[in-house]
């Protein structure tokens, strides 16, 4: 029987880290279906959705434990159901939030957005972050682009009215806005 694993890793950013995962995963009959991954200060981390042979998930366990000898932190969670495949059917057609946070970097914009989703009931789904220069001052900025799941009732007004305090008390530019998959 099929079972769904996930694969989170970190390590020392060098050539062939994504090779080396593949190969793993593989050698193991395992098929690598979703993934996120990126450098970061220095670090390559991600993480890696697996689907394989539940006979077979130790000698993926054995696999990725060999790979610790090249840096690599590694952890396998095994999934109680192959939740990969009934996820991607169930949000076929959904609609979805966007949110996209620009402004000057400081402490605390990601924890007072996420209180006011988490009190709107919603989930994020992907968050992508990164600083940059600003133009004139070279001052950092930070960006910030969300998904966001739409799975339970919520007040759209109320999360921008809340959304819209926090972008004035933080002074940056907050935008949501519904996105069809």
């Amino acid at each position: 029987m099929n079972n769904t694993v996930i694969c989170s890793f970190i390590g020392n950013d060098k050539n062939g880290l994504v090779e080396l995962l593949a190969k793993a995963i593989s050698d193991s009959d395992g098929n690598w279906l979703e993934s996120n991954m990126a450098k970061l200060a220095g670090h390559f981390a991600g993480i890696i959705c697996i689907d394989i042979d539940e006979s077979k998930i130790a000698n993926l366990q054995t696999a990725l434990d060999q790979l610790a000898k090249d840096g690599l932190a590694i952890q396998l969670s095994n999934s109680s159901h192959a939740f990969a495949r009934e996820a991607s059917s169930q949000s076929a057609g959904q609609s979805v939030l966007q949110l996209d946070i620009v402004g000057n970097d400081r402490p605390g914009i990601v924890y007072e957005v996420s209180q006011a989703l988490v009190a709107a009931k919603i989930n994020v789904v992907n968050m992508q972050t990164h600083l940059s220069s600003a133009p004139m001052s070279g001052d950092s900025l930070f960006h910030s682009t969300m998904s966001l799941s739409n799975e339970h009732d919520y007040d759209l007004d109320e999360l921008e009215f809340q959304l819209d305090k926090i972008a004035e008390r933080l002074s940056v530019e907050i935008d949501l806005g519904t996105q069809d998959e």
